[in-house]
């Protein structure tokens, strides 16, 4: 499964407001809200933060992939979101995180677990974080995502 069949555009933030992994979360549940993703969201919101409570979801180098599986949610999908300063999001290693994917889905359906490992995948070479640091539109780190997919997908 590619990112990019659960990247809708409109849910790509490079500006995100926030200053806590609370309302860091929040914004990122907005931007798929508005792509009628979310049901309930307080729902996603609790669901997302409990999975934080268990293991921070801040992998280290100033990534963090917040998720989980929520009745809130109706389908499989995937918010991206750039922060506009350094939040403290009780990462691995202990740095503040910029660069944010949040991943939901319904508890019924599969793919959940396809969508991390990818998203980990596209991350792997720390190209894909220093282009998205560098995105000016949204549009531009649709693109970014699309080739790094093409790259890892076909390498030369």
């Amino acid at each position: 499964m590619n990112l990019s069949e659960v990247l809708d555009e409109r849910a790509i933030n490079l500006a995100l407001d926030g200053t806590s992994l609370e309302e860091i979360v929040g914004g990122l549940v907005d931007l798929l809200a508005a792509t009628d993703v979310i049901i309930d969201r307080e729902t996603v919101i609790r669901d997302i933060m409990r999975r934080e409570e268990v293991m921070s979801t801040g992998i280290g180098g100033g990534i963090a992939i917040p998720h989980a599986q929520s009745k809130g949610a109706s389908r499989l999908a995937v918010a991206l979101g750039r922060s506009r300063g350094e939040v403290d999001f009780n990462s691995l290693d202990g740095r503040p995180v910029q660069l944010f994917f949040l991943v939901v889905g319904p508890e019924e359906r599969g793919g959940y677990i396809r969508v991390l490992a990818r998203i980990s995948r596209l991350l792997y070479s720390g190209e894909l974080q220093r282009r998205l640091g560098q995105a000016r539109h949204a549009a531009d780190a649709m693109a970014l995502v699309r080739a790094e997919e093409e790259r890892v997908t076909h390498p030369a």
